[in-house]
């Protein structure tokens, strides 16, 4: 393999192991909610043009991958049972740069909050931060409880978010509050069927499969409704 094949075999893996269609879909999320909920009254270019935002956002990225680096690390062994295909993708940079990658992330993350916004929100960040970190290497992920924790982890950006936008974010935030509430439940029920879809066999799996993509469109289009409501 030549040397720009590894480079790009490298960032595909990287990619892959932080999760970046998570990242890209919170930070949609979080746009959507700002423009349209809990800044109404301002003009869009206004609000993209906040630093405070930009923070929360850059802060929540750094966050989230960090934990999903942490998450494939530790998982690495039972993930080759799950999804091999993807693991193996992931596998070399995973155990090499793995812990050490989430580790800037973290560092990244508390220094975007604590140098850019109130203290408040960077004791909440914090917090997030550190059970994120928690999550990743502990049994949470495997009892019962797991798909509740890791839904809620998901939520949890866009609570900081309308809580340092307060008292402009109430109105906006009460009204999309009862979708909010069954997009959790739907996540909730996705991250379940996940988990129980990897206990079957490989060759079994479609009709899981098949509803995970549609779980993920009609949590899409709950997002495009509530920034629309």
């Amino acid at each position: 393999m030549g040397k720009s094949n590894k480079i790009l075999f490298r960032l595909v893996a990287f990619l892959s192991l932080i999760r970046w269609t998570h990242i890209l879909f919170i930070f949609a999320a979080q746009a959507m909610a700002q423009v349209f909920l809990f800044s109404p009254e301002q003009s869009t270019f206004y609000i993209l043009s906040q630093a405070d935002f930009w923070a929360i956002s850059f802060t929540t990225a750094f966050l989230v991958a960090g934990g999903s680096l942490l998450n494939s690390f530790y998982d690495l062994e039972k993930d080759i049972t799950q999804r091999p295909f993807r693991t193996i993708l992931e596998r070399p940079v995973a155990r090499k740069y793995g812990v050490r990658l989430a580790v800037w992330f973290y560092v990244f993350a508390m220094s975007t909050t604590w140098l850019n916004l109130e203290m408040i929100i960077s004791i909440l960040f914090s917090i997030y931060g550190m059970l994120l970190w928690l999550y990743s290497h502990k049994s949470w992920n495997t009892n019962v409880l797991g798909p509740l924790i890791a839904t809620l982890f998901a939520y949890t950006p866009l609570l900081i978010l309308a809580f340092a936008s307060f008292p402009e974010a109430k109105e906006g935030f009460l009204r999309s509050l009862p979708m909010a509430i069954a997009m959790i439940f739907l996540e909730w029920k996705r991250q379940t069927e996940r988990i129980k879809m990897y206990k079957i066999a490989h060759d079994k799996r479609k009709s899981s499969i098949q509803r995970q993509w549609i779980y993920k469109a009609i949590l899409v289009t709950g997002v495009i409704c509530i920034a629309i409501i």
